[in-house]
């Protein structure tokens, strides 16, 4: 039986500058259209692309900041970190940064999930971080048993975004413009990824757009839009909505 390290082909070639660690700490599990270079960003598109999650943050730090309390006050450190775990793992490609990568998808999911369960009265906001680094860890483990066992974890950020629409649907709300917004962006986003990863749209020697990198960028809009439908929950003071305070 192969080492977990053996399981999925090196997309570095030999003498590449990613291609020993690679061999020495497995590949990532699944390979986007983009071409790997024989470079130290070896996905130049699936990279800069995630330049959107880094600014998202620095907007929200400095035109919304008395908006920066409770729960709130993690979300643009969620969106930076996960940013920039994706930027390092297409510019590396190998298997850790992929885990970073996902670990700062888990991050976001986990921090929606505790938003919509403090909404719902079963978590206090104060437990908030606590609970969204338990359910990074956790997932993180199940990532890697997962890709150990040759299935697809992706799948694990699908349900928890329909985790996130069950808990979202439960919660009270008197508008969700800004959440029907977001939700629409992630389907369009999500479409790009596909045809991605079908091959469907490829051109594997275009590294200034690729349809992984489209995601990235129309996702990116998303977190912002998502942000604003949590801040305007913040601002909804009706008795008979659950309050992010």
């Amino acid at each position: 039986m192969a080492l977990w390290t053996e399981l999925y082909p090196n997309p570095h070639a030999p003498g590449c500058f990613w291609h020993d660690i690679t061999v020495k700490t497995g590949a990532p599990n699944i390979k986007w259209c983009e071409e790997t270079l024989c470079a130290v960003i070896s996905e130049p598109a699936n990279t800069w692309s995630n330049l959107l999650y880094i600014l998202i943050p620095l907007i929200i730090w400095q035109f919304y900041k008395k908006q920066l309390q409770g729960g709130l006050r993690s979300y643009p450190v969620v969106i930076f970190i996960m940013g920039a775990g994706s930027l390092i793992y297409h510019a590396s490609n190998f298997y850790p940064t992929q885990i970073l990568d996902f670990f700062g998808m888990f991050l976001f999911t986990g921090w929606c999930i505790g938003m919509n369960l403090i909404r719902l009265k079963k978590l206090q906001e104060s437990k908030l971080s606590l609970f969204f680094l338990s359910y990074s860890l956790i997932l993180t483990l199940l990532l890697h048993l997962m890709y150990i066992s040759k299935i697809k974890f992706q799948m694990i950020i699908l349900i928890a975004g329909l985790v996130i629409i069950a808990t979202e649907l439960m919660a009270h709300a008197q508008t969700r413009k800004w959440l029907f917004a977001s939700l629409g962006l992630l389907i369009v986003a999500f479409g790009f990824s596909i045809s991605d990863g079908s091959r469907l749209w490829c051109s594997p020697t275009n590294h200034m757009i690729q349809g992984h990198a489209i995601w990235h960028l129309v996702a990116g809009v998303a977190m912002f839009t998502i942000w604003l439908h949590y801040v305007e929950l913040t601002k909804n003071k009706s008795p008979d909505l659950k309050v992010l305070h």
